[in-house]
């Protein structure tokens, strides 16, 4: 196998990227925070004090700070396009090319590979991943590729 593709990567791109990759913990973190704000609305109607004062607070950070943090990065960035990316994929792994950087992995440095809302998520780690979007692929090597991430048993539905 030997793909190569390239891609220029939006700031809204990247965005719904790390939301999609980290959409669990993003999830759990809400879910806590609606959790925890009805337990201290339940405090402030059985006994009203700072306990329940504390939790509204803690609650609202749990709710927004998921959101509020990847937008400060979003915001940080600008409206600037991200580096063209030059991806290779073959037998050996995987490269990714900018103007002024080179680096690859090999297969068996990832976790697994996703194909999800739009992106392909190549997981190394529980927080570390690359996030190439699918139009960066055609469906003939999106094909292939899917084949050959089956064969090696790295591809999760």
């Amino acid at each position: 196998m030997r793909i190569t593709a390239s891609y220029t990567l939006t700031p809204a791109e990247a965005l719904d990227g790390t939301r999609a990759f980290k959409r669990t913990w993003y999830g759990l973190s809400v879910a806590s925070g609606g959790l925890m704000l009805l337990m201290g609305f339940t405090s402030l109607n059985l006994a009203p004090g700072p306990m329940g004062i504390f939790m509204v607070c803690n609650a609202l950070l749990f709710l927004v700070l998921p959101e509020a943090v990847l937008r400060w990065g979003r915001h940080r960035r600008g409206t600037t396009a991200y580096a063209p990316v030059e991806l290779e994929l073959d037998d050996e792994g995987l490269v990714l090319r900018t103007e002024g950087n080179t680096g690859g992995l090999p297969w068996p440095a990832f976790a697994a590979v996703r194909r999800q809302s739009g992106f392909w998520m190549f997981r190394i780690t529980h927080s570390q991943a690359i996030l190439v979007p699918e139009r960066a692929l055609a469906e003939a090597d999106a094909t292939e590729l899917e084949a050959f991430l089956r064969g090696k048993k790295l591809l999760k539905a």
